[in-house]
């Protein structure tokens, strides 16, 4: 008699949503720290304006090269996310294009926007993929572990 042990494949599962808002907050906070840091060794063009300075593009392509240049690489997931141990695929499980990571990130704020809405209006679904996943058609799963 011959006994064969197979290990079943671990099978990865949709994040819910606390643990993508706890990654979220991680990866904002880190940029913050960072703008912090190169605004504080830096001169400002203009110590009066609060919104309106120049140096906020270059905020927003920090984020924007962030959390796209890392969701799009090897690791598939921001620094937030890796220590939660949560990546970023695309609806067949395959690694996301820079293409397709920038898109998440360029709607990301209109998809937060959108479930705040249903959550104030108490219409949430079960189902965890926000807008903005749905558009550039990916899914951010929790890796098992063993």
């Amino acid at each position: 008699m011959q006994i064969s042990i197979h290990k079943a494949k671990n099978k990865e599962q949709v994040a819910n949503l606390g643990a993508r808002a706890v990654a979220f907050c991680l990866d904002a906070l880190l940029l913050m720290l960072t703008i912090g840091i190169i605004e504080y060794f830096t001169v400002s063009s203009d110590e009066q304006a609060w919104l309106f300075k120049g140096e906020r593009l270059l905020h927003l392509l920090l984020g924007w090269l962030y959390f796209a240049g890392l969701e799009s690489s090897s690791w598939q997931a921001t620094i937030g996310k890796q220590l939660l141990e949560l990546r970023v695929t695309s609806e067949t499980k395959d690694r996301i294009s820079f293409a397709c990571a920038s898109l998440r990130y360029a709607l990301r704020p209109i998809g937060i926007f959108i479930y705040l809405l249903r959550y104030i209006t108490n219409s949430l679904s079960p189902y965890t993929q926000l807008f903005h996943d749905k558009v550039a058609g990916t899914q951010v799963l929790k890796t098992p572990t063993d």
